[in-house]
């Protein structure tokens, strides 16, 4: 399962690891990896849709979000 997300030029996507992720979290982020995807691009209103896929020990959110913390 992934997450689809919408980002304009110059907004960013972050990804954060937690510091107690335990060893098997760890092992299945190393085996699995991170997918990143382009789904499609706007041209129109200047922005591109994009597709996340990480094991869920990730957690991927807007950068804005994490300012808004």
């Amino acid at each position: 399962m992934g997450l689809t997300m919408s980002r304009r030029e110059g907004e960013d996507v972050r990804l954060e690891f937690s510091a107690d992720m335990t060893a098997a979290e760890l092992e299945e982020l190393i085996r699995e990896g991170i997918t990143i995807a382009v789904n499609e691009i706007n041209v129109n209103q200047r922005q591109a849709r994009i597709w996340i896929r990480a094991p869920r020990s990730v957690l991927i959110m807007r950068a804005e979000a994490r300012q808004e913390r």
